[in-house]
């Protein structure tokens, strides 16, 4: 347990108010507002709320207790009065068997009994909107896919750009590169890798740190996929991870003797992704949006398929001491994401998967060869939902809350009258 005083830190660093956060099984992070008084309390005893908005439960079940974890404190940098936390689930006086944090804290743990750790870092991209989101920020930065690192189109929103930058760096997140990307008013920024789980607790406040920012300088960022329906390329969030040896801390995907400079518990990795990437699919892409980025193709891989430093497969290999897994997106619980993609490539591992051959061509002129990934959410959810593995491996409640959730998604936008419908159908 850490030992760190949240209290007593508050005094030293000037925080008057705590955002306790947690990660829900069917939207983007929730969280209350403790002030400095009540944080010993929450600190020892967790704070509670219902649960049947964000999780499969009955208003009969009791409150579920948001325990936050020291270790993940955050001074928010632009609001120093402020601080975030990321916090575990409790249930009946025990971990919710819903939690997110906790699933992927349970994968941790099985690599570490393997020898290992697992390393990730992501590459979130998000698109800047006006601020009621209906239209881009920029009306000048127009020339899809010719915006793509387009430096007037950056000095014109270089205010939000770095302050975002410096943020990051303030907190010691070490931020590297900013690019625009090829898509009207579409950004994507990178920085370091960390151990899995620290990368999910960072993944929760970034999402939150770069809408924050953004509201204040009057725009709206947004991770959906296609947030417009003109925009060309729609935002993703590659995961790049590695697997490290605990023994000897050195990255156990790594052989100076292979052709790619891959290890053959690199390879046993990736054939583990690629068994379980049609039933993860629903975990790394879980909104009906999502299907729309996928269904765009090249860019937004949708066959099965990996290589080496080949921007069309799904899992690439761009140095040898990662994967690239170029499937999910940002509406993605990175917990449970990054738990998918650990217990698959361990599945991979222990049960010595090979990936079958590498794809060296553009697969997108070659699709008919290879599998696809399902083409809508529904699809996804029917392989997440059969399954066996995924409910050993994750928790069968866990996988049964986020199918139900995403079910009664599915069927109210099915209920839904679409623009489309009525400009096709309007004339029958």
């Amino acid at each position: 347990m850490c030992s760190l005083d949240l209290e007593e830190t508050a005094n030293r660093l000037g925080i008057e108010y705590f955002l306790v956060s947690y990660a829900p099984l069917n939207t983007d992070v929730r969280c209350s507002l403790i002030p400095k008084r009540a944080i010993r309390e929450v600190q020892k005893n967790g704070c509670g709320m219902p649960p049947a908005m964000f999780f499969k439960s009955t208003p009969v079940e009791p409150e579920m207790i948001i325990k936050p974890d020291p270790k993940s404190l955050i001074q928010l940098p632009w609001k120093s009065k402020f601080a975030w936390l990321s916090s575990d689930l409790y249930m009946y006086g025990k971990p919710f068997d819903q939690c997110p944090r906790a699933c992927l804290k349970r994968q941790v743990e099985l690599a570490k009994s393997m020898g290992f750790s697992m390393k990730s870092g992501v590459e979130p991209e998000f698109t800047l909107l006006t601020k009621d989101g209906k239209e881009f920020a920029d009306k000048i930065d127009m020339q899809q896919p010719m915006s793509l690192q387009d430096p007037l189109a950056i000095m014109r929103h270089s205010k939000f750009l770095t302050d975002l930058s410096d943020s990051m760096e303030k907190i010691g997140w070490n931020p590297y590169e900013i690019d625009h990307e090829s898509s009207c008013c579409q950004y994507e920024i990178n920085f370091d890798y960390v151990d899995c789980l620290e990368t999910a607790d960072r993944f929760m406040f970034m999402k939150f740190m770069i809408k924050e920012l953004a509201e204040i300088h009057g725009i709206k960022a947004s991770f959906m996929p296609v947030p417009i329906p003109r925009i060309l390329c729609a935002n993703g969030l590659h995961v790049n991870v590695s697997l490290w040896n605990n023994s000897t801390h050195t990255n156990a995907f790594e052989d100076d003797s292979d052709e790619l400079g891959l290890s053959q518990i690199a390879y046993n990795f990736i054939g583990g992704l690629m068994k379980h990437v049609e039933d993860t699919c629903a975990i790394c892409c879980p909104t009906v949006n999502s299907y729309k980025r996928l269904n765009r193709g090249v860019w937004c891989p949708n066959v099965i398929s990996w290589g080496g430093n080949n921007r069309t497969v799904l899992f690439r290999i761009p140095a040898s001491n990662r994967v690239e897994h170029r499937l999910p997106d940002a509406t993605a619980n990175p917990y449970l994401m990054q738990a998918a993609i650990l217990a698959s490539g361990l599945d991979g591992i222990i049960n010595k998967i090979h990936p079958g051959p590498k794809a060296d061509f553009d697969v997108q002129m070659q699709s008919e060869q290879f599998k696809k990934v399902p083409k809508n959410l529904e699809k996804a959810l029917d392989k997440l939902e059969s399954s066996t593995f995924l409910k050993d491996s994750l928790g069968e409640p866990i996988i049964d809350g986020f199918i139900h959730l995403k079910r009664k998604e599915w069927n109210l936008f099915h209920s839904e009258i679409t623009p489309w419908e009525i400009d096709y159908y309007s004339n029958a």
